[in-house]
């Protein structure tokens, strides 16, 4: 499943899930374009720099996700760096709690924004290159909450439940370009995002999964691996629920 001096664009990839993808890509051979918002700039270039270390061959490319001109331009800016893109992994996503009837219309946008208009304003970036070039690898970051409804996640669920949408129709518009797209749907995962909720929480979310314990970035990380890899050139429109065994 090496991806060898495939150029990877990985979307908030400064930390947590992210950098987990980035780590284990170039650990594959591939080259590594970085993404953050310029408020993580620290963590990015920690990362950056861990990566460097390792002898990969990475840049950091500062830019919000949420922005079109800012995607076009990051996205040439690769191009620039690297000749090419051949993975991009739309990984960046917030999460705002809140139940429906009590909602609020600044936090729906918010995460729509950048968990749902974000991958398509990246992918739309990527896919003339892609398309000329006959090859391309699109992995999008779905959830659990984007496959069965879970208290109190209306904004994150539905956009999840939208990029879905999304992964299947970039899918059947670009198979016969060589280029695939699918998501990965994961359940809890040990990340600061989670770790962010009260302990007894927590708790109690470990005790709903079979396997007793959240999942790992790493984990996630090598099913993308898998959908970014030649591995998967006849898997396009999938979603691939990684749930630890969690069940509602």
């Amino acid at each position: 499943m090496k991806i060898e001096n495939r150029v990877a664009l990985i979307t908030g990839s400064g930390q947590g899930i992210g950098k987990a993808i980035a780590q284990t890509f170039a650990g594959e051979g591939a080259k590594i374009a970085i993404n953050d918002v310029p408020f993580n700039e620290a963590k990015a270039l920690a990362t950056l720099a861990e990566l460097r270390a390792a002898g990969v061959d990475a840049e950091l490319f500062l830019a919000d996700v949420t922005k079109e001109d800012e995607v076009d331009a990051m996205v040439e800016a690769v191009r620039a760096r690297f000749g090419r893109v051949d993975i991009l992994v739309n990984n960046a996503g917030i999460n705002r709690d809140g139940l429906l009837h009590k909602g609020s219309l600044a936090n729906w946008d918010a995460v729509m924004a950048v968990n749902l208009t974000g991958p398509f304003i990246c992918t739309k970036a990527v896919l003339p290159s892609m398309r000329a070039q006959g090859y391309g690898r699109i992995v999008n970051m779905s959830s659990l909450t984007g496959r069965v409804g879970i208290f109190g996640t209306g904004y994150y669920g539905t956009s999840k439940t939208g990029l879905v949408g999304l992964t299947k129709i970039t899918a059947v518009e670009n198979v016969s370009k060589g280029i695939t797209c699918n998501a990965l749907a994961p359940g809890y995962v040990n990340t600061d995002m989670m770790n962010k909720y009260p302990e007894d929480q927590l708790t109690a979310l470990i005790a709903s999964i079979p396997m007793g314990r959240f999942a790992e970035p790493k984990e996630l990380a090598d099913a993308a691996l898998f959908l970014a890899s030649d591995a998967s050139a006849y898997i396009t429109g999938a979603v691939l629920d990684i749930n630890g065994g969690s069940f509602i």
